[in-house]
């Protein structure tokens, strides 16, 4: 739909032209009755691109760096592309590309995965970019930040949310996307986690934030903490710390496998090889519940320790 193209950058372009006047352009990604909402400030140096591409399945027959070959088309790719990890030979992908952007005669890689059932014709990828960060919604909890989101349309519906950057350039008349680790913060309430990369699939209404992770809250006592990866279940509203978690808080540090963060509550829950120890001595047990505003705890099952007088 070429005419579609049009007029979706005219609109787009116009949106920069009138950033002064703080028109924040927006994508949403809807679940049942939820909303993932992704924006940019719409200030100067901020940027919503829209580009249509089209769909190709295949068995993957080679993947480089610049190139790759999808049953018997070729393709072009760089930094902007977005390719699913473990990919190789044999296996049978969906490429996304953009017809219309050529290099030596091939057309542009936008996206690369291991192809599902969906059946869609057509791909819509959305780029946000925004030196002062992208704002992406999830739900009414939880809201992350990071200077570059790419959402995506067509079969499953995606958003990945990094570091990075992005620019339009004129003479080239081509769109340039550098996504880089780091730089991504997700907040609920007053607690706050910096990661690497967030990616949330509409389709399972899963939230990934891959780490380390930096855990921060602030109050009268303030939380300081780390995790290997975060893990929000939009339907549950349930927001989960995986891997290494460990809580510092007024004396105290306690360590689990995993944490399940009610923030409403005001609590957390943690689990697996528990242990929280202060100048006092130490506890153990299978679970703990964990106060967020004081660091007190209370062991939950199979209680152990030694406490000093």
């Amino acid at each position: 739909m070429p005419w579609l193209r049009l007029s979706l950058l005219a609109l787009l372009g116009l949106s920069l032209v009138l950033a002064q006047e703080v028109y924040r352009p927006e994508v949403e990604l809807v679940r049942k009755d939820k909303k993932v909402v992704a924006s940019v400030s719409g200030e100067e140096g901020s940027l919503f691109y829209a580009d249509y591409g089209d769909l190709h399945v295949g068995e993957l027959v080679a993947l480089a760096e610049d190139r790759a070959v999808v049953g018997e088309r070729a393709f072009f790719l760089d930094a902007g592309s977005v390719l699913e990890e473990g990919l190789s030979p044999g296996d049978r992908v969906e490429a996304a590309y953009n017809k219309d952007l050529l290099r030596e005669g091939l057309p542009y890689l936008m996206r690369l995965r291991r192809a599902g059932e969906e059946g869609a014709k057509t791909y819509l990828r959305l780029v946000l970019y925004d030196p002062k960060g992208v704002e992406v919604r999830l739900g009414e909890e939880v809201e992350a930040r990071g200077p570059l989101a790419l959402v995506e349309r067509g079969g499953r519906e995606e958003l990945l949310l990094s570091g990075g950057e992005a620019r339009y350039l004129e003479e080239e008349g081509r769109l340039e996307v550098r996504p880089a680790p780091g730089a991504v913060a997700l907040a609920q309430g007053a607690t706050r986690v910096e990661g690497v990369r967030l990616r949330y699939q509409n389709d399972t209404g899963e939230a990934f934030l891959e780490g380390p992770l930096a855990l921060s809250r602030e109050g009268e006592k303030p939380l300081k903490g780390k995790a290997q990866a975060l893990r929000y279940l939009l339907d549950e509203d349930a927001l989960w710390l995986l891997g290494g978690v460990e809580f510092v808080q007024g004396g105290r540090t306690t360590r689990a496998e995993r944490a399940l963060l009610r923030e409403k509550e005001g609590y957390a829950y943690l689990y697996g090889g528990v242990e929280s120890r202060d100048e006092k001595g130490f506890v153990r047990g299978e679970g703990v519940r964990y106060a967020l505003g004081t660091g007190e705890v209370v062991v939950l099952g199979r209680v152990a320790g030694e406490l000093r007088e």
